[in-house]
């Protein structure tokens, strides 16, 4: 005879802790820094396009930039480009085809607006930022495309050149630092960072001499919050590369 006995089950609570924080009696503090000039920048922009049966690119949609400023300009130079158009059944396809571009530039001039360093919420993990996804324009939502698994072959780019002009730029950072016991930043994690920026920000960390944290008297190393605003000034833009991601499918969204 099966009986079933139903048993207690103790619940269990999890406590919310952030492995990034310590106590500590004195917070570092920032002594010296100096914002670096003439930085060479380099990332990838992923950017969704449609092609349509004669592979000619009807427009586009970024979905990850390295820098800002950019998205005016690869929808323009995207639009009207030439591709290999995608095949299914053996005919021409309309389709959606994710592509990742490879841009470069220079930082010419960068100015510290604010900037300030708080020390972890013990209870409270630190998130990073979660860039918002940028919707098509609705006479892109309404093309019909092949979907991606029904092609035999995606569409490909011809030729692609992507470039934007320089400007002038304020952008907001957030990282999680590490100060060492010897008053330097020798590793950050990205919570709020373009991509192309890392060159930029790992220079500018390089420079800084900070008053360590200390507890009990003594230096401890620790991991301090940072937010920044700073004034970029970026020069010309131009892709140097470009593949397409096949493992990657875009579906529009409204």
């Amino acid at each position: 005879m099966d009986v079933e006995i139903p048993l207690p089950v103790p619940m269990v609570e999890l406590l919310s802790v952030n492995p990034f924080a310590i106590i500590v009696d004195e917070t570092p503090k920032v002594l010296q820094a100096s914002a670096p000039r003439k930085v060479d920048i380099r990332g990838v922009a992923t950017v969704a396009t449609f092609v349509d049966a004669k592979g000619v690119c009807l427009g586009a949609v970024p979905l990850e930039l390295p820098v800002p400023g950019l998205t005016a300009s690869l929808v323009e130079d995207l639009n009207g480009s030439r591709f290999d158009p995608a095949i299914a059944g053996g005919l021409p396809q309309p389709s959606w085809v994710v592509l990742e571009i490879g841009m470069e530039g220079k930082i010419k001039e960068s100015e510290i607006v604010d900037q300030s360093l708080e020390m972890p919420n013990p209870e409270t993990p630190s998130v990073p930022n979660q860039p918002v996804a940028m919707k098509p324009p609705g006479n892109l939502r309404n093309l019909k495309a092949t979907p991606q698994t029904q092609l035999t072959k995606l569409a490909a780019p011809r030729r692609i050149k992507v470039s934007a002009p320089g400007r002038d730029d304020e952008v907001h950072i957030r990282a999680l630092l590490h100060v060492t016991e010897n008053g330097r930043c020798d590793r950050y994690v990205p919570l709020e960072l373009y991509d192309g920026l890392n060159s930029w920000f790992s220079g500018y960390l390089a420079t800084w001499r900070m008053q360590p944290a200390s507890r009990d008297g003594a230096p401890v190393a620790v991991w301090v919050e940072y937010s920044a605003r700073v004034r970029m000034k970026i020069s010309g833009i131009s892709s140097t590369t470009s593949r397409v991601v096949r493992d990657r499918e875009y579906t529009p969204v409204e």
